[in-house]
């Protein structure tokens, strides 16, 4: 029964271990707010502390629908600050994207290697392929990042991939109930070695994908830690006096 393990478990594992890690956290940085990227402003907000919310917009600074004043310099560091974060956009999505693709590819071989025949893995194959597609129409598409965190893609692959699980699964079932009842010792073997070898396969794509994704996705852990330098440098206070604070190393 290790092939319908092996198949269950790679369906249901693979997508979330396979993602980068992209999380702030990752970067030794936090942040309290989640950030929505409009067409003409930054908008960071968090449930609870004040200040609530922070629009950021060509330089301006607003703080719970208040403008807040700030000298030129700081108005320039805002849209530098902005125009970065703008620019990282396509990049954390593009790790996110390519994250999934190496996530459904995964869980596509399983699916293709327990098939039951050539029909099946087709149907396999498209199903999945449908699946990842409509994945990445919705990161494509979303314009807010809940506390910088890709917490959110995570729980999409783990419950669209959830309704491949039982297929996968069924296809192995239906092999090994039919080894069993034959009591062929050479099927048996065969079963064993095509989870034994689709294991390493996936094993061997799967890190050396995501370790290309690691690398990337510190490259954005460094232009974030430049954001925390940017804030540190402005002289502008909150209206209680605090500083800008909307990301922080740890």
């Amino acid at each position: 029964m290790k092939a319908m393990l092996l198949a269950a478990a790679l369906a249901a594992a693979v997508p979330v271990s396979a993602l980068a890690h992209t999380h702030i956290h990752d970067c030794d940085l936090s942040s309290d707010y989640a950030l929505t990227i409009k067409p003409d402003r930054l908008v960071f907000r968090r449930h609870a502390g004040t200040p609530a919310e922070i629009e950021i917009a060509n330089g301006a600074l607003r703080v719970d629908g208040a403008p807040v004043a700030t000298s030129a310099a700081d108005a320039q560091r805002l849209r530098d600050a902005e125009r970065e974060v703008r620019s990282l956009v396509p990049e954390v999505k593009g790790i996110a994207r390519d994250a999934v693709a190496i996530a459904f590819d995964a869980v596509g071989q399983v699916a293709a290697a327990f098939a039951h025949d050539g029909a099946a893995a087709r149907r396999s194959a498209e199903h999945i392929a449908a699946l990842g597609r409509e994945i990445d129409r919705k990161i494509g598409e979303t314009d807010s990042f809940d506390h910088w965190e890709d917490a959110d893609i995570d729980r999409l692959v783990g419950s669209t991939v959830e309704a491949v699980v039982p297929e996968i699964v069924g296809n192995v079932t239906a092999e090994a109930l039919k080894v069993a009842f034959t009591g062929d010792e050479a099927a048996a073997a065969e079963l064993q070695a095509r989870a034994d070898g689709i294991e390493k396969s996936v094993d061997r794509a799967v890190e050396k994908q995501a370790a290309q994704l690691e690398a990337r996705a510190m490259g954005v852990c460094s232009r974030l830690r430049a954001l925390d330098r940017v804030q540190s440098d402005m002289d502008v206070r909150l209206p209680d006096g605090s500083r800008l604070n909307l990301v922080r190393v740890d």
